[in-house]
């Protein structure tokens, strides 16, 4: 091998290298001039509120709230505790509109048979719950609430029956 045929491979290598590198470097830093530019965080929505059933308070349950087709942010859930719910900030939600759907569940005063699945765990409660909120207000929700941008918004529930 020449010593010029040996030169111009070795700089014909280093030059396509150095080119790639070059096209690598200005890509990285494209994407992070993006990623700082993007960088704002979206502002979320703390949620609290009352949930009642025919006006009693729902004592253990679940509020979803979806985004409605074409809003923006994620599904987020508020469990019920003795007629209260509230989703944090940290998991709150992006202003827009959502639809809600509330499950309730409560004690039937039935128990469950214990099977040889649970023959170790003695003691484990086999009480079988119901949910009794009606379709109306989960599978079937047409309930659409308006999240406005604010620090915490309270939201009431007031289910009936009929």
């Amino acid at each position: 091998m020449s010593p010029r045929f040996f030169h111009e491979a070795f700089w014909l290598k280093y030059n396509r290298r150095m080119y790639l590198f070059r096209r690598l470097s200005i890509f990285l830093i494209a994407i992070c001039s993006v990623n700082i530019g993007c960088s704002n965080q979206v502002e979320r929505v703390a949620l609290s509120g009352n949930v009642s059933f025919d006006k009693e308070p729902v004592n253990n349950g679940q509020v979803s709230f979806e985004p409605v087709q074409g809003e923006s942010g994620k599904m987020e859930f508020g469990i019920i505790v003795d007629g209260k719910y509230s989703i944090p900030k940290e998991f709150g939600l992006v202003p827009g509109k959502y639809l809600v759907r509330i499950t309730g569940d409560r004690a039937t005063g039935k128990k469950a048979e214990q099977n040889a699945f649970l023959k170790e765990s003695e003691g484990v409660s086999l009480e079988i719950y119901e949910q009794y909120i009606p379709p109306q207000y989960n599978t079937g929700s047409n309930l659409i609430v308006l999240i406005e941008p604010a620090e915490h918004l309270e939201k009431d529930f007031e289910l009936t029956s009929e």
